[in-house]
């Protein structure tokens, strides 16, 4: 035998003999839990019934023959048989870990992640393993495992958790200080067994203890003292002085000294005490505050949101006059801040100046709140009453009735409908394709639409608007051009002249479009007519625009024209 096929003889009898060992396993209805476990692990959410089947089998087992496995596969380490076993399984195509083929095998971390499935579905029940995880805590790679398992357990796990906020990596004590608030039922029992770690030799570790006491609202006598000696800590002080404000006036007691970091702490600090002393008495820290904008202190912008919330009215002026600022980020902030304000004259004065601000994305937004506005009190439908009707509705409901929702396709009623309004549907169709929303004249493409599909389904009965079609292929507005073109086609030859004026239009795009438009629509539908468009498409072969010359060669080629050899 060779030394090859030999090696992997000997490696698949370890793996028999793996399989044999872990048969042993407890069963439920002929299956192994591990193999109840895979399916409850491999099981879409969605998949209701199968998943619930794969966590009820786990409960039939239930939790004194299922936590001795879950713990060993929590535990398992990657062996050199089981890594040579994966090797070899995946190099002669017989195994894998999803179970495509002959053999699943399992990494050790896949291992982990079955066993948590287990103690996700036996939840408090798995109280018996708690005190076994919490040792598999200082394992490398498997806090994230553990830290769910354990949190599935929950209640029963707080004695786990508390040893862990003394344990020796940095991750761990972080996330005992954050998982501790979930089982500790008295938040003054929490705060108190997490103080110590205000003095964690790590700074991640007092960061996470800080932010942990200052959600605890419930307690300010105690959580505030302690966040106002955070203030002392370079490392948190900034977090610390942003926790403050979540206490609003419990914290009062801390204005003086945060009103102190605001004039000598870093940016950071600053900024995030001059916020919460505008949270805690706006009153006071009004004056501070816009002392601060006027020197052009950095860390304003989130202490100006914070008085807009707290005190809007006596924010506005501030923030109008910032907008008058030459400075681009001064009127980007207030202009933000402005956008949360309903539209009063003054407000609606200072978006009507951001519209013609040279900041171009400020402009835009500008524009689109200004136009919104007006739409509530114009309606689209309001602009087109004179259009004409069939069977009491005027021709924009009926081009609003497609068959699905975001489809195009009319229905067919509303089909019908606009076949009998036909050529009287021409003006209110116009309108319709030029139509751009007032006052700023921005695109409507929804209305544009609805204009060239309408034109497509009268089809010859558009031939009348042909002349205003083509005229408007004179535009400068790409859009529009292209709209106008496309509009044109449901009158079948007739369209020709629209489609010929367009292959030399301006726009490489809309000339892209005329010549598809030629080969594909009136080259098909009319043979009579190929040998005139072969003759209009020629004329392009040697287009300046490399993707009309493609597609010129494309529409000659569909038409069975051999390509032209100065085509490049």
């Amino acid at each position: 035998m060779k030394p090859r096929r030999a090696w992997l003889f000997v490696v698949l009898l370890a793996a028999l003999a793996i399989v044999i060992l872990l048969g042993r396993e407890p069963h439920y209805q002929g299956r192994s839990l591990t193999s109840w476990l895979q399916q409850s692990w491999d099981t879409p959410l969605m998949e209701t019934q199968r998943l619930a089947e794969a966590q009820n089998a786990i409960r039939g087992i239930g939790p004194k023959k299922s936590l001795p496995k879950l713990l060993k596969l929590v535990q398992s380490e990657d062996d050199p048989i089981s890594m040579t076993i994966m090797h070899i399984g995946d190099e002669f195509r017989i195994s894998d870990d999803i179970g495509d083929r002959f053999i699943r095998w399992h990494s050790a971390e896949d291992l982990w992640w079955l066993g948590e499935r287990g103690f996700e579905v036996f939840g408090t029940n798995g109280a018996p393993a708690a005190e076994a995880l919490g040792k598999l805590l200082d394992k490398p790679r498997r806090l994230l495992v553990i830290g769910r398992c354990l949190e599935s357990i929950g209640k029963p796990a707080e004695p786990v958790i508390c040893q862990a906020l003394t344990n020796q990596d940095v991750a761990v004590r972080q996330w005992a200080v954050e998982q501790l608030a979930s089982v500790t039922d008295d938040v003054e029992v929490y705060i108190i067994r997490i103080k110590p770690r205000l003095l964690d030799s790590s700074d991640a570790v007092r960061v996470t203890t800080v932010d942990a006491i200052g959600v605890q609202t419930s307690a300010p006598e105690l959580a505030v003292p302690l966040l106002i000696e955070a203030l002392k800590d370079s490392a948190v002080s900034a977090n610390a002085a942003g926790a403050l404000a979540n206490f609003g006036t419990n914290a009062l007691v801390a204005f003086p000294i945060l009103t102190n970091l605001v004039e000598h702490g870093g940016p950071n600090v600053a900024g995030a005490a001059l916020k919460t002393i505008i949270i805690i008495d706006s009153d006071q820290a009004l004056p501070i505050l816009t002392n601060c904008l006027a020197r052009g202190k950095p860390g304003t912008a989130l202490a100006l949101r914070a008085l807009v919330d707290v005190a809007p009215e006596r924010a506005l002026p501030i923030i109008l006059s910032r907008f008058q600022s030459p400075d681009t980020e001064t009127r980007r902030v207030a202009f933000r801040l402005l956008c949360r304000y309903p539209l009063t004259p003054p407000v609606e004065s200072a978006l009507q100046a951001a519209a013609a601000d040279s900041d171009l994305n400020m402009a835009n937004r500008a524009k689109k709140i200004l136009t919104e506005n007006r739409q509530k009190e114009h309606p689209l439908e309001s602009q087109f009453l004179d259009d004409p009707s069939y069977k009491g509705k005027r021709l924009g409901e009926w081009l609003k009735m497609h068959e699905r929702q975001g489809d195009y396709a009319f229905s067919p009623e509303a089909t019908n409908a606009i076949h009998h309004i036909g050529s009287n549907a021409i003006p209110a169709l116009l309108r319709r394709l030029v139509y751009v929303e007032p006052p700023f004249g921005l695109p409507a493409y929804e209305v544009n639409m609805d204009a060239v599909q309408g034109f497509l389904m009268i089809g010859d009965q558009a031939t009348p608007a042909l002349p205003q079609l083509r005229a408007l292929l004179d535009g400068t507005n790409q859009s529009l051009v292209l709209y106008a073109m496309v509009s044109s086609l449901g009158t079948g030859t007739n369209a020709i002249p629209v489609l010929t004026k367009g292959l030399t239009n301006q726009f490489a795009e809309v000339r892209g479009q005329a010549v598809s438009s030629l080969a594909e629509v009136i080259a098909n539908r009319f043979p009579e007519h190929r040998e005139e468009i072969i003759s209009l498409l020629t004329n392009l072969v040697n287009d300046p625009d490399s993707d009309v010359r493609l597609t010129v060669k494309g529409a000659l080629q569909e038409i069975n024209l051999p390509s032209s050899p100065t085509l490049k």
